[in-house]
């Protein structure tokens, strides 16, 4: 405010000074052409005529002068605003800039603003803003983009595995009848996992595609949250590939509470952070499960006492299409990002617990109705 009353007295005092100068201009030069009209001009009355007109309309000349004068001072900015408008339009994320690389919107003494451009500060701030988010989403999609290349191409290795090992495995159970009993067992049921696991690439690649693209509104029904977890975790543990892990539930908000969620999201989530659990720790690892009511959410939190996360990790284990550079080709990259997608679906989030001890906390926060 005091910056536009600064300009606005400023522009006033120009304005008065401006006007003097040029009426005191006008009124010598007025005089001198009177003196030169009556010596060449012959003829009285036209020399009259020409200097009634000067007289009437000295005024009108005056105020021209001045409007176009202050009008293209103005308008200065104006154009400054409509070429650095146009480079956003084209791609160049930069204020338009003069001679020696300053941009025109700056004093080169001072660095400062100009005071002609003292107007305009809040839409050259606007601009700025827009541009500055404008160069980050660039950059952050160029950064996508990469990510996406890479994790195309993990995906392409991943699925290429697991095919040439059903394509090995059917080769060699319908070469040859020497087989016995317990081998064809055996080929059957690698080509069983591996097929198990193209599924779940597959079904990620679609649930991430129709959260991210799709928008649809998740079916919710009021139900025991606490019997839903409860039949998870022990459907979960008594899995084969959970035999050798400590599985432990622990409920601390009592019997039963009614919650309204969607089923199969939900499962998903537990189990992707239950599969994370166990995929990443040795063997013997324990993994707790815990209800608790923590308002306004309800929380879920999924423990472990394993080798935790590397510090360069943890900000991206939410990336979408991010695999850490350790990461098992079990991994899509996708698990926790479409996990984090399905508890926001649910007006809720996924945090990571600050690593004070060993191992990994996810909590999965549910806002209480």
């Amino acid at each position: 405010m005091k910056i536009r009353l600064k300009f606005i007295l400023l522009f006033i005092i120009h304005l008065f000074l401006f006007v003097n100068i040029v009426y005191f201009g006008f009124a010598l030069v007025n005089s001198f052409s009177f003196d030169v009209m009556s010596v060449l001009l012959e003829d009285q009355t036209l020399s009259h005529k020409m200097s009634q007109f000067i007289i009437k309309y000295h005024t009108l000349i005056i105020l021209i002068i001045v409007v176009f004068s202050y009008g293209w001072i103005l308008s200065s900015p104006l154009f400054h605003i409509l070429e650095w408008i146009k480079s956003l339009s084209q791609d160049r994320y930069e204020e338009p800039v003069g001679k020696g690389g300053i941009a025109r919107s700056l004093s080169k003494r001072t660095g400062a603003i100009k005071y002609t451009f003292v107007l305009y500060r809040n839409i050259l701030s606007q601009l700025q803003y827009l541009t500055n988010s404008l160069k980050e989403n660039k950059k952050k999609a160029e950064e996508l983009e990469r990510k996406k290349r890479e994790w195309v191409a993990d995906i392409a290795h991943d699925l290429k595995t697991p095919l040439s090992y059903v394509k090995g495995y059917s080769s060699m159970l319908l070469s040859s009848n020497q087989w016995t009993e317990e081998e064809r067992l055996l080929f059957l049921k690698q080509i069983q996992e591996k097929t198990e696991y193209m599924e779940r690439l597959l079904q990620d690649l679609n649930d991430a595609f129709k959260f991210e693209y799709q928008n649809d509104d998740i079916i919710k029904q009021k139900q025991d949250i606490v019997a839903f977890v409860q039949k998870n975790v022990i459907e979960f543990a008594n899995h084969p590939t959970a035999s050798e892990y400590e599985i432990e539930l622990r409920n601390d908000i009592g019997q039963a509470f009614e919650y309204s969620f969607s089923s199969p999201l939900l499962q998903r989530v537990l189990n992707n952070l239950l599969v994370n659990a166990i995929v990443h720790n040795p063997k013997g690892t324990s993994v707790c499960v815990s209800l608790k009511r923590e308002t306004p959410y309800l929380v879920i939190a999924v423990k472990d006492n394993g080798v935790g996360i590397k510090e360069e990790v943890r900000n991206h284990i939410f990336d979408r299409y991010y695999k850490g550079k350790d990461a098992t080709h079990k991994s899509s990259g996708l698990g926790l990002h479409i996990s984090d997608q399905f508890v926001q679906a649910h007006g809720g989030m996924i945090k990571l617990a600050d690593q004070r001890e060993e191992g990994t906390t996810l909590n999965i926060y549910l806002p209480l109705e």
